[in-house]
């Protein structure tokens, strides 16, 4: 049986949420196969990204999506997420039909019915 991790809104806080199952790993909890993210993922790569947001002044930071994107820390589990209304737009918007976003995290594009 698959287990995932079904969380939502992360505002490009993986590492926590990486955190948390580690823990509950560590804990003989469950091993976690899969983390699903349903929007507000934030996959900011780089400040130039956060133009291209529209989010409320609490959640408007590069967060820590970065480093994966530049390599220096790997998603744990097999990731996927579907984009929010608060997504860094500009990079999203350049793989219309999803795509590897960083190794080990998958984009399943936006929830709003893109054709």
């Amino acid at each position: 049986m698959v287990k995932v991790c079904v969380v939502g809104c992360l505002h490009g806080e993986l590492d926590c949420v990486y955190a948390d199952i580690a823990e509950a790993e560590q804990q003989g909890q469950f091993k976690t196969d899969l983390v699903l993210c349903c929007g507000d993922f934030q996959a900011v790569r780089n400040p130039s990204d956060l133009t291209t947001m529209s989010v409320p002044s609490k959640y408007y930071r590069m967060g820590d999506f970065w480093r994966y994107y530049a390599e220096e820390s790997r998603a744990p589990v097999l990731t996927l997420f579907v984009g929010g209304n608060h997504e860094a737009s500009g990079y999203l918007q350049e793989l219309p039909y999803g795509g590897w976003v960083a190794p080990n995290i998958w984009y399943m594009v936006y929830n709003c019915g893109q054709s």
